[in-house]
């Protein structure tokens, strides 16, 4: 039987492609990390606030996407430790209760 978990939560942030390298340092050296997840999205919207004449034609923004798993207790010093670090670098960021995860290992 599976226990459903309800301490951790799953942080996603989309940053601007150009800041991917500064946010894999910074939560590599996080003592708390646990690992994280990262990937190219588009971002689209209906505000065209700080897109370029390209991307306010094409409809999306090119981002970078980070998903850290972390103790839920932990989630609002997380996210102001990402404020103190970047400040006003046009992260977006959304928090979900994480239900359940782990590792599958082969059966032994």
């Amino acid at each position: 039987m599976i226990e459903m978990n309800d301490t951790e939560a799953l942080v996603t942030l989309n940053v601007p492609p150009d800041l991917e390298e500064q946010i894999v340092d910074w939560l590599l050296a996080r003592e708390d990390g646990t690992g994280f997840t990262s990937f190219p999205v588009y971002g689209h919207s209906t505000s065209h606030a700080g897109l370029s004449p390209t991307e306010q034609v094409t409809g999306r923004q090119r981002r970078q996407q980070f998903q850290i798993q972390i103790r839920a207790d932990n989630v609002n010093a997380f996210i102001d430790n990402v404020r103190q670090s970047f400040g006003a670098a046009g992260i977006h960021y959304w928090v979900l209760p994480l239900t359940l995860g782990g590792h599958l290992a082969a059966p032994t």
